[in-house]
C-alpha cells in the first residue's frame, strides 16, 4: 500500500496541550476576541440590555416528541386500514403454483382478509400515523 508508513496512517504533528493559545470558554463573550459591535450586539442579543420600554410577553412552549413519528412503508404496502380502523392483509397462497388451484379457491384468495388481534399491536408500531383500533 502506497503512502501509508510502516506504523500506520500519517499523522499531523500537533503542538502540545499546554503550548497552544488560551481561549475564552466556549459561550463567553470576550470583548477582546470580539470586535467592539459584536460584543455590543451579542450582548445585546442576550437580552440584558435595559430597555424598559420593551417588554415581552411570555410565551407558551409547545412539547413535542423528540423524534418525528415515521411510518415504515413495507408496512404501510402490505396492509389497508378501513375507515373503521380495521387492518386489511392479503391471503398468502396466490403468488404461484395456481394451476393446480380451482377457480373459486384463487377467488377467495383474492379477497383481503381482517388481521388477527395479537398482530394489531406491531402494525400500530410500523403505521403510528393511521388510525388503527383494537
Amino acid at each position: 500500500m502506497r503512502g501509508l508508513a510502516v506504523g500506520g496512517p500519517r499523522r499531523v504533528a500537533r503542538a502540545p496541550r499546554n503550548a497552544r493559545a488560551a481561549r475564552a470558554p466556549r459561550g463567553s463573550l470576550a470583548p477582546s476576541a470580539l470586535g467592539s459591535k459584536a460584543a455590543v450586539s451579542s450582548v445585546a442579543s442576550l437580552g440584558v440590555v435595559d430597555s424598559p420600554a420593551r417588554v415581552e410577553a411570555p410565551t407558551r412552549e409547545v412539547t413535542t416528541s423528540k423524534y418525528k413519528l415515521k411510518t415504515r412503508k413495507a408496512a404501510a404496502k402490505r396492509f389497508k386500514v378501513t375507515g373503521n380502523g380495521k387492518v386489511l392483509r392479503r391471503k398468502q397462497g396466490k403468488q404461484h403454483l395456481n394451476t393446480k388451484k380451482n377457480a373459486k379457491r384463487k377467488r377467495f384468495l383474492s379477497a383481503p382478509a381482517v388481521v388477527e388481534k395479537s398482530d394489531i399491536p406491531n402494525i400500530k408500531g410500523s403505521m403510528p400515523l393511521h388510525k388503527i383500533k383494537g
